[in-house]
């Protein structure tokens, strides 16, 4: 008897997922990080930051919104080491480290660890953004550790 083997796929963010709405309102953010930026929003009438992207301000509806450069840099505000894989994919990848980085100006983005123990993750590590180009569409956000995280 043969075995088949299956063909693990990648959970990645793209058009055709339930959240395909919103890929144009994503837009300027998945332009940025193909460019190894980090992109957000911000209000034009009161100058906060805004993240995830919104269609309306929540600081001052009916304001203009703007894309800005946020810093590609920050510490851990909170973490979670993952160590049971609900995803085929990430069955050979556990244990890793889901980390909120705060960037400032209230902007925290989420993302995996690379380039470290993800055991040794501590809230306040300084990280810096690490950019994965999946595909054309597609370029991920990871952090790593400034400086090894010594």
């Amino acid at each position: 008897m043969n075995q088949v083997e299956m063909q693990v796929i990648r959970p990645l963010p793209n058009r055709d997922s339930d959240w395909s709405r919103d890929w144009d309102l994503y837009k300027p953010f998945w332009e940025g990080t193909r460019e190894g930026k980090l992109f957000v929003q911000e209000c034009t009438a009161t100058g906060k930051k805004i993240w995830p992207p919104r269609f309306l301000s929540p600081h001052e509806p009916g304001s203009e919104i703007r894309w800005v450069e946020a810093g590609t840099s920050g510490v851990v505000y909170t973490f979670n080491i993952v160590h049971r894989a609900f995803y085929p994919y990430f069955k050979e990848r556990v244990p890793y480290a889901l980390v909120a980085v705060d960037v400032g100006d209230g902007v925290r983005f989420l993302g995996n660890t690379v380039d470290m123990d993800p055991t040794k993750v501590k809230v306040g590590m300084e990280m810096e953004a690490v950019f994965e180009k999946v595909d054309d569409e597609v370029t991920l956000v990871h952090w790593k550790p400034v400086n090894g995280g010594n």
